[in-house]
């Protein structure tokens, strides 16, 4: 039992560590809004709220991030 939770330990571990590698290929607006959702844990509507944008605008500023986040992974598995 401690054997499997210090593996899932490691590998959510690792998976942050290459969450925080790909937030850092990004960079201004982007990059702030992926370190809020994924590193702070902020919602779409209190990352709206802290940086002055409207909901909207950031929800679809999301959408567009993981549209580029979803193409290049499925280009580079190619």
């Amino acid at each position: 039992m401690i054997k499997e939770l210090n593996q899932r330990v490691d590998q959510l571990e690792k998976e942050r560590e290459e969450i925080i590698e790909l937030i850092d290929k990004f960079s201004g607006l982007n990059q702030k809004i992926l370190k809020l959702k994924y590193v702070e844990g902020l919602t779409l509507e209190s990352i709206a709220d802290e940086i002055g944008y409207s909901y909207q605008y950031i929800k679809n500023k999301h959408a567009e991030i993981m549209r580029i986040i979803r193409f290049n992974k499925k280009n580079k598995d190619v």
